[in-house]
């Protein structure tokens, strides 16, 4: 997985409520959700359509605003987008696919998932609570919403005090052709929030940013030529034609063959290698961030960022005995931690608020071999509570400690952007998550052994970087 990211903003929708609260009215039609056994307080609505099909004419495009359906069952996922698959072993595949989708992958897959409290009462009310819009990694190549390590309804059964909304996006060359015959090189209908923050400077909707292991650093395509679309094009039967025509015919492809080809070719290690994700077409994507907030062209809202201890571990081939720890250190600083470092020291240079993290938990049943430690997407299962419910053993006292303190601090922050994550417990007190600045301890450094949480320097990191 790629950049695990989160937008939190409060909500300014008043919906409309009907006795439970499992029918409610909405622009794409009326939804009907439902609440299941394990999770009594949580009402859910999956499957829901935010955009029109990109089928057809609109594979490439831009997402269309969805009409209205009339009635829609939202009571399970819709199929992930089209997924990019490997032939290669990784810790996800071997000791942990909690973190893999489940179910299908379809081109029509434009939905999303929506997890909210319970009505106390059978009333109708108006309900203004913080909603955190996740939007699930997979290096822009893979992954989607139906991940049972991240369903957010043990959270809410817990807290009762927000909403969480967890959406599929277009993948691969469905998400980011860089077609010559296309304007909208990356219509991939979702980002990275990194990325958001640039994108939207002026307008942005939402009221704060939240970064787990992702920024807008983090390198994109280098196919200025525009020549992968084309030479994918002639893997299909569409190649020696110019743009359009390349375009029509690509349109008229089944997306299995697409990706089919697309994945076996990178299976096969042939030359020239080609690979589809967000494109810096200066309006999506962008080769100079911290040009652009220089510039004033950055969202001026707060933000969480931070980074796991051991990400490399996620991004490395599959072995018993893992590939070292040099070499793990290595591909945790080059591939997450080094791009993050210099996404927070921007937002530093250009005064906008930033709280910076760094997660080292290894519990055994999150992480069950010696190597894997705070690996990619591993503090995932602490914030959304099913660190206890769907890995291997029980979980510690220490990581119900790290998993509440964690919940609190993110919520506290969604709830409440302008005032930065706080926390009070009985047995701490009150403490209040300072501003990070560079060479002083305001990283607050999450399980490194038996303490909950930490503030330290980000030297720890930074100092095996290079800006």
């Amino acid at each position: 997985m790629w950049s695990t990211c989160l937008l939190s903003f409060l909500s300014l929708l008043s919906l409309a409520l009907c006795n439970d609260g499992l029918v409610v009215q909405t622009t794409v039609g009326e939804i009907h959700g439902f609440i299941n056994a394990s999770s009594p307080l949580v009402r859910q609505f999956l499957g829901v359509p935010y955009a029109e099909p990109p089928l057809g004419n609109l594979r490439f495009a831009p997402p269309q605003t969805k009409s209205n359906n009339g009635s829609i069952n939202a009571t399970t996922f819709a199929p992930s987008c089209m997924q990019q698959f490997s032939n290669s072993s990784t810790i996800y595949t071997v000791q942990v696919p909690q973190f893999l989708i489940n179910g299908g992958n379809s081109e029509d897959c434009l939905y999303l998932n929506i997890w909210a409290p319970a009505l106390k009462t059978e009333a109708p009310q108006e309900v203004a609570l913080p909603v955190f819009v996740y939007i699930p990694g997979g290096g822009f190549t893979s992954g989607g919403a139906n991940s049972i390590a991240k369903f957010p309804d043990r959270w809410i059964q817990r807290t009762q005090s927000h909403i969480v909304v967890v959406m599929n996006y277009r993948l691969n060359v469905f998400g980011y052709p860089n077609a010559k015959g296309l304007t909208d090189l990356n219509p991939a209908g979702a980002a990275s929030v990194g990325i958001y923050g640039y994108a939207y400077p002026n307008d942005p909707i939402v009221s704060s940013l939240i970064c787990d292991s992702g920024s807008a650093n983090l390198l994109g395509s280098t196919d200025t030529t525009q020549s992968n679309f084309t030479f994918l094009a002639g893997l299909v039967g569409c190649g020696g034609l110019d743009a359009q025509p390349e375009l029509s015919c690509m349109r008229n492809v089944s997306a299995v063959s697409i990706e089919n080809a697309l994945s076996n070719y990178a299976i096969s290690g042939m030359k020239p290698a080609i690979a589809f994700t967000p494109f810096p077409d200066n309006k999506t994507a962008f080769g100079n961030t911290t040009d652009r907030a220089v510039r004033g062209l950055v969202a001026d809202i707060p933000a969480i960022l931070g980074s796991n201890a051991n990400e490399g571990a996620g991004f490395v081939s599959y072995t018993p005995n893992g590939p070292g720890s040099a070499a793990l250190f290595a591909t945790t600083e080059n591939i997450i931690a080094c791009p993050l470092a210099e996404e927070v020291k921007t937002r530093n240079l250009v005064g906008l608020p930033t709280y910076r993290y760094q997660y080292a938990g290894n519990f055994s049943n999150i992480s069950p071999v010696f190597w894997m430690g705070a690996y990619h997407s591993s503090e995932l299962p602490l914030l959304f509570g099913t660190h206890d419910q769907v890995f291997k053993g029980p979980s510690t006292a220490l990581e119900y400690n790290v998993s509440h303190a964690m919940e609190a601090l993110w919520l506290s922050f969604a709830s409440n952007p302008s005032g930065g994550p706080a926390r009070w417990t009985a047995e701490t007190g009150y403490f209040a998550w300072p501003q990070y600045q560079q060479n002083s301890s305001s990283m607050l450094l999450f399980a490194r052994e038996e303490t909950v949480q930490q503030l330290v320097t980000g030297e720890r990191i930074d100092g095996n970087c290079t800006f």
